[in-house]
């Protein structure tokens, strides 16, 4: 039991739980993320402040993601014993989504065809047909469990390389419930594809709209 909660105070101090949620955070959006300010309370409560993951290669958006708050609640016995870690609770307020597309023009068959690029990685694996990652085997395979989550206040800035009109817009207030990475429940890429169509299904203007639809083979 001694062993067990000297394990504890080192390896959950706040320093070294920001630390690695930093790490595992950046490693899984693949891109470097940056926070104002990060709280960690015994046992499973974290919280974050002013989040921001950066874009690697675009021309209009520094960030593809900000948000004011996000709030963690994690099952602690989950994380430490168990394959399958649970999180009780996950809240995002205020989110700033930034979308941005490059068209470009390519011939094919004595045509001129349109082919996109996005800040995200998803449109160009699409028009260009790309396999899934694969991801090297890992010795240990943990899946998370997401219980219950809320996304809130949220707006997307989208801008498109062909047209010249930024669009911004306000998103509609998501709710999940038992979201995660196993096959046994709702996968965590569903509920993103969700808020793309909720993002594509506001734009007013029609041509863009058609560009969004195109880029993601909607």
């Amino acid at each position: 039991i001694i062993v067990f909660f000297v394990i504890l105070i080192v390896f959950f101090n706040e320093k070294v739980v920001e630390k690695y949620f930093l790490y595992k955070f950046s490693n899984w959006v693949e891109r470097k993320v940056e926070f104002d300010e990060f709280k960690y309370n015994f046992p499973g409560y974290i919280s974050v402040y002013g989040l921001k993951v950066l874009n690697k290669d675009t021309k209009f958006y520094e960030y593809t993601f900000k948000t004011d708050k996000i709030f963690l609640n994690f099952d602690l016995n989950s994380y430490l014993f168990k394959k399958l870690i649970i999180i009780n609770e996950l809240k995002i307020e205020n989110p700033e989504f930034y979308l941005e597309i490059i068209e470009k023009k390519i011939k094919k068959e004595n045509k001129l065809e349109s082919t996109f690029k996005d800040n995200i990685g998803i449109a160009e694996k699409i028009n260009n047909k790309m396999p899934d990652k694969i991801w090297p085997k890992k010795v240990r395979d943990i899946n998370f469990l997401i219980l219950k989550s809320s996304i809130v206040n949220g707006k997307a800035f989208i801008k498109i390389s062909s047209i010249l009109q930024e669009t911004k817009i306000k998103l509609s207030t998501f709710k999940f419930t038992k979201v995660g990475n196993d096959k046994k429940f709702q996968h965590y890429k569903s509920a993103l594809e969700i808020m793309l169509f909720d993002i594509i299904g506001r734009v007013e203007d029609f041509d863009k709209r058609n560009k969004l639809k195109k880029a993601y083979n909607l």
